[in-house]
């Protein structure tokens, strides 16, 4: 009964986990605010994975860019931007053209488009982004929504950045955090080839210098160690209070009981002995 109790609570904490990795990525709208210049009645928003993974190889990427209307009447004619800036480099936007290099925002690489005709309150609307990230450098992705007009500033997310602060697995894909700036692989490279060390330095081959007992000197030829002894000014280590336990049980159980039976058997004896002796010596009075 008691296993099949642990069981069920086992299979209970683990099926909150095996939901979650079925479920998309949750949005965020980290590094996101509203624009001073926004009028009234629009309350527009943008929402970014909060985690992404990228081929180590080829640098490939994917994730999806949303849109959301927050307020309580239907909003048409905006336009979503996404612009890559430093590793991150977008490539293509599902349903939206690409920005010209002249027009793209100041310093960064790539960009696109997106108009969103219709969006009524509450809803959201997606769009699919693939990217190349390059690891070897920090990347940003921004997300500014404008009026048709292009130049009426709604909601900006961003630049913010995707990145990863572990460069030590051997994946092929590396996972990269939102709101995370990204530590570039090759500043945190293990040292590899011929003469290598853990600390990165480079030389001969190493030797492991034997362990020294304590209190004898390292000095002169090395050689085979003897066992190191117990020193004389350092008493025994005394017994454990279970060790005590264990040595008391041995006295008084097994090893006693044989002696004490002997001994009572050894007193029946005796005074079986002694009755049969006194006996005989009535016997001999009488007659």
């Amino acid at each position: 009964m008691r296993h099949a109790v642990a069981l069920a609570v086992a299979a209970v904490a683990l099926l909150p986990f095996g939901a979650r990795a079925d479920e998309p990525t949750p949005g965020s709208s980290q590094g996101g605010s509203p624009a001073a210049s926004a009028p009234a009645g629009y309350q527009v928003s943008t929402e970014l994975p909060g985690r992404i993974t990228v081929n180590k190889k080829t640098g490939n990427t994917s994730l999806t860019a949303t849109v959301h209307n927050g307020g309580t009447k239907e909003v048409s004619g905006l336009k979503l931007k996404v612009v890559g800036f430093q590793g991150m480099r977008i490539t293509s936007v599902e349903g939206c053209t690409a920005i010209p290099t002249g027009q793209l925002p100041p310093d960064s690489n790539s960009g696109f488009v997106c108009t969103v005709d219709k969006l009524a309150a509450g809803r959201s609307h997606g769009y699919r982004v693939t990217a190349t990230f390059d690891l070897g450098k920090t990347g940003q992705i921004c997300l500014p929504v404008t009026l048709g007009d292009g130049k009426t500033l709604l909601w900006q997310q961003g630049p913010v950045h995707f990145g990863t602060t572990d460069t030590s697995s051997d994946a092929p894909d590396t996972p990269l955090l939102l709101g995370t700036k990204n530590v570039p692989s090759g500043s945190a490279a293990t040292p590899s080839g011929p003469g290598a060390t853990p600390s990165g330095t480079t030389g001969g081959p190493r030797t492991t210098a034997p362990a020294t007992p304590p209190g004898q000197s390292t000095g002169g030829p090395r050689g085979t160690s003897p066992a190191p002894t117990k020193s004389a000014d350092r008493p025994a280590a005394s017994p454990s209070k279970d060790d005590e336990y264990d040595d008391e049980l041995a006295r008084t159980g097994t090893s006693s009981t044989p002696l004490f039976v002997a001994a009572v058997l050894a007193a029946l004896l005796l005074a079986g002995g002694a009755a049969g002796i006194w006996l005989t010596r009535g016997r001999g009075g009488r007659h």
